[in-house]
Order: structure tokens, then sequence, then C-alpha cells
């Protein structure tokens, strides 16, 4: 079973990482259940870098909180919340697709690992900062995520390894 880290934990473990590796933070600016069904793979070929997040510019505004240093947060014109955490490593939103598995309120990826759909207490990645508008991307280390049309969160990892594409009505995890 895969628990997603609270940000806070996260940002302990990692400062200590950082720390020993001497490494930086971000390159711009609650514990989670997983279900019992987690997202799958989309059959289709994984979206190529043609279709990536690197073509749409630089979002602007204020993406990150004190609360949270080292993370990266964004928000859907709906207001639900997105977040990238330092380096990169865990990156998701409080949205799920109306075709997610019941129960599921979060879309997310951490470490080396696939997207997931998952079930959480309460949203872990909405804060009160900017909305992304359509057509923008914010990164954090190699980790990106971009707002398309409909509006359809796009997050991939680095080399596209993992990512997931939702929208209001469909996902797809990889």
């Amino acid at each position: 079973m895969r628990r997603l880290l609270h940000p806070g934990l996260l940002l302990t473990a990692l400062a200590v990482a950082l720390t020993l590796s001497g490494c930086g933070g971000p390159n711009d600016a609650e514990s989670s259940e997983p279900s019992s069904e987690s997202g799958t793979a989309s059959a289709e070929a994984t979206p190529g870098r043609d279709n990536g997040v690197d073509k749409y510019p630089l979002g602007e505004g204020p993406h990150t909180v004190e609360s949270d240093p080292g993370w990266v947060f964004f928000r859907v014109s709906a207001g639900q919340g997105c977040g990238i955490g330092p380096i990169g490593r865990i990156v998701g939103c409080d949205i799920v697709p109306r075709d997610a598995p019941p129960g599921t309120n979060q879309t997310a990826i951490e470490g080396n690992q696939p997207a997931s759909y998952v079930r959480a207490a309460s949203p872990s990645f909405t804060r009160d900062v900017a909305v992304l508008p359509e057509g923008h991307r914010l990164t954090n280390g190699a980790t990106r995520c971009a707002v398309k049309a409909g509006p359809t969160v796009h997050c991939e990892t680095a080399n596209d390894a993992h990512g997931f594409l939702i929208s209001p009505a469909t996902g797809t995890l990889w």
C-alpha cells in the first residue's frame, strides 16, 4: 500500500537529504489513504514530448507559500489545487475526473511510481495561491505541470517517465 506524505513530513526528510547533498530548492517561482482501486495506465501510448507541457510559457504570480518551503502550488479556474514538491519528487492535485475510482479525491505521483488516484482525509495540494491560467506551466526540479484547455491538468516527471492528464471527465495515468 502506498501512502502520500503530508508536505510537512516530506519536507523534513527532504531538508535532511538536500542538506547532505548540497542541492537547492525549486527551479521557479495529511496523510493519505490509498484507495482499494488505483488508477490504471491508459492502453494508449503515453503523450509524447510534442504534446507535453514544455511548450507552454511559465505562469506568473504567487505560487509558493511560506508554510511549505520548496513547494510550488497552483489552482485551476474551478478553485481546486495542485502542488509540485521539492525537487519534483511528489506531484499531485486535489482533483480526480468523473471516471476515477469511487472514493478517490486526489491524483498523485510519488517518487518513481506511476500516477494513481488516492483517497485523502483532507486536501493536500490546495493552497491560497494564484490560478495558473490555461496555456501556462510551472516547474519544480524536473517535474512540470500545465493547465491545458478544458481545463485539463497535465503533469509529468523527468523524461516523461510518469505523469497524468486529468480533465473534469476523464484521466490518463502513466
